[in-house]
C-alpha cells in the first residue's frame, strides 16, 4: 500500500513539494536518540492523520453523544483505533517521526478515549467505577508515564526500550499498547460484565504502579537544579 502510495505521489516527490508540505524532518531509528537540537516540522503525513482522526472522531463521538447512540459511539472507538495504528505506522515507515507529533498523539489519545467512556456512561449507565479507575489510569498514570520519554533524548515512548526495556515492554511495546486500553473496553462491551474487565483493571494499574517504581530508579542523562 505505502508502494503505491509513493508511486502515485512520485511526480510531487521528484519536484519536492509533497516533502516540502508532508516532510518535516526525517528521523530514523539511528536518530532516535541522538541528543542535538533540530527544528522539527509540525506539517507531516502522520500529523496530519493525527488531526483527522482527532476532529472526526470527536464530531462522531458528538452526534453519538447528542443521540445517544452506541452504536455509532463504537464505530467512532473503532475510527480512533485505526487511524491510531495508521499514524503510528506511518510515522515509522516514512521517517516522520516528531517529539511534536508524539505530543499530539499522546493528547489526541486522552481526548478521544475519555470522550468515548463518557459517552458509554451516559448512553449505557455502565460501571462508573470501573470506568472511573480505568480514566484514572489513562488520562493521569500512563499519561504521566508516556511523557517520561522527554527526559531523555529519544523521539517518542517507543524508544524507551533503549532507557529501560522492561517499562518499554509493560508500556509500549505492541503487548504493553494493547493491554494497556484494549482489553478492558473489550470486554466492557462485549460481556456486559464488571468482574473480567475489573480483574484486567487491577492487573494494568499493578503494571503501572511496578514502572513507576523502576522508573524511580532511573537517573536522567540530565538534571536541572534551580538556585
Amino acid at each position: 500500500m505505502i508502494g503505491t502510495i509513493q508511486r502515485y505521489f512520485s511526480p510531487y516527490f521528484a519536484r519536492g513539494w509533497f516533502l516540502h508540505f508532508f516532510g518535516g524532518v526525517n528521523v530514523g531509528l539511528s536518530d532516535a536518540t541522538q541528543n542535538k537540537t533540530r527544528v522539527e516540522a509540525i506539517r507531516t503525513l502522520p500529523n496530519f492523520i493525527t488531526a483527522i482522526r482527532t476532529i472526526s472522531c470527536l464530531a462522531i463521538f458528538s452526534i453519538a453523544g447528542y443521540t445517544q447512540d452506541m452504536s455509532l459511539n463504537i464505530v467512532g472507538l473503532g475510527i480512533y483505533w485505526a487511524l491510531d495504528c495508521l499514524d503510528g505506522y506511518l510515522a515509522r515507515r516514512l521517517e516522520q517521526e516528531t517529539i511534536v507529533g508524539a505530543q499530539f498523539d499522546i493528547l489526541a489519545d486522552r481526548i478521544l478515549i475519555a470522550y468515548f467512556y463518557l459517552n458509554y456512561l451516559s448512553i449505557t449507565s455502565g460501571p462508573v467505577l470501573i470506568v472511573s479507575l480505568f480514566l484514572l489510569n489513562f488520562m493521569v498514570f500512563d499519561h504521566y508515564l508516556s511523557n517520561q520519554y522527554l527526559r531523555w533524548s529519544i523521539i517518542s515512548p517507543n524508544y524507551f526500550y533503549k532507557i529501560d526495556r522492561i517499562v518499554w515492554a509493560l508500556n509500549w511495546s505492541a503487548f504493553g499498547k494493547f493491554i494497556n486500553t484494549g482489553p478492558v473496553t473489550l470486554l466492557l462491551l462485549l460481556t456486559k460484565s464488571v468482574i473480567a474487565p475489573g480483574v484486567i483493571l487491577i492487573l494494568v494499574l499493578i503494571i503501572k504502579g511496578y514502572s513507576f517504581y523502576r522508573l524511580s530508579k532511573l537517573v536522567p542523562p540530565t538534571v536541572i537544579e534551580f538556585d
